[in-house]
């Protein structure tokens, strides 16, 4: 599947999730440069070879999974591994998180949200 924004998953209920994809890819690799201390190309490399990125498109179930956790804990997660907070990193968003990110999604042409719950 290709990695774009607008994505549509509908769930048995009627409602559905709109995954914006290709924003929450590229905000993993945004949190992993600004918060893990990654480079651009380690970033990429290690989201495109993540087992949850390739497979969090795969169905309802599988964006719903993606979208109970913040960007910054898949990020942190892909980055240091499982139980990355029982080796020192702090899994609380830092200070100033919400509004860098806020920042970080207009100045790159990013969606608002990575998941939109629409009701039936």
């Amino acid at each position: 599947m290709d990695i774009v924004d607008g994505l549509v998953f509908d769930d048995a209920g009627g409602g559905s999730v709109v995954f914006n994809y290709r924003t929450w890819v590229e905000m993993l690799c945004a949190v992993m440069c600004d918060y893990a201390g990654k480079s651009r190309q380690e970033s990429e490399l290690l989201v495109a070879s993540s087992a949850v990125v390739k497979n969090a498109a795969a169905s309802h179930m599988s964006v719903v999974l993606c979208s109970h956790e913040l960007e910054y804990h898949w990020a942190m997660l892909i980055a240091y591994g499982e139980n990355y907070w029982a080796h020192g990193i702090d899994p609380t968003e830092p200070d100033g998180y919400v509004e860098w990110e806020q920042a970080y999604r207009r100045r790159n042409g990013l969606a608002d949200e990575s998941f939109l719950y629409i009701d039936a």
